[in-house]
């Protein structure tokens, strides 16, 4: 507890943008955080962000490591074949990344492990964007192209393509609604998912044009 008391109060010594949350608990779990909090002379906000960045991001994060085992399982690019890609823009990491990608009308990842990704897309292939907490929010052809950009200061971090045909939507099409659309769950909390079934996804979405 003394290692996660330090760290919370490192957290806290840097400033950040945040976001309103809300969340209901019992009154038995209230009384425990408040009484946690003030053991711990903090806020009961501060409190549960710290275990957020403690534990919760850094189960996320294994998460999107333990997709990178399935890349070897995506398809080669076939000819006159459409692929399907769905890739998270990155937002819960950097909203930057995630404003660049949907003000630029491109596809793009970010740091060693990653960018690499964006060399896969072949000419035509379809790529959704997914906005972490919203779904799917806008969607285009990849150029097949790869250009480089620097990425907070450092060369060639950013690989990214043009997305042909970019669209962005009036209104996300929700996790829950993509895994209706496709009657199957999706990991979207890794960098980039192979869709089999993309074709499906992408007529849902013509369809509320």
């Amino acid at each position: 507890m003394s290692d996660f008391l330090k760290k919370l109060e490192e957290k806290y010594k840097k400033p950040s943008l945040t976001e309103p949350m809300t969340i209901r608990i019992t009154a038995e779990e209230d009384a425990a955080v408040r009484d946690l909090a003030d053991a711990l002379d903090c806020t009961r906000q501060e409190l549960i962000r710290g275990l957020i960045i403690e534990y919760l991001l850094p189960a996320r994060k294994q998460l999107e490591l333990d997709g990178t085992s399935a890349d070897a399982d995506f398809p080669q690019s076939e000819t006159g074949k459409l692929r399907y890609y769905v890739l998270n823009t990155n937002k819960t990491h950097d909203v930057a990344d995630h404003d660049f990608m949907l003000n630029k009308g491109v596809a793009a990842a970010f740091e060693d492990g990653y960018k690499e990704k964006i060399n896969r897309f072949k000419k035509g292939d379809m790529i959704f964007l997914y906005e972490s907490g919203k779904g799917i929010v806008a969607y285009g052809n990849a150029e097949g192209n790869t250009q480089k950009a620097p990425h907070n200061g450092r060369e060639d971090k950013t690989h990214y393509q043009t997305l042909e045909g970019f669209r962005k939507l009036h209104k996300s099409l929700s996790p829950k609604d993509i895994r209706r659309v496709l009657d199957r769950n999706i990991k979207f909390v890794q960098a980039l998912t192979y869709l089999s079934d993309g074709e499906v996804l992408l007529a849902e979405l013509k369809s509320q044009a």
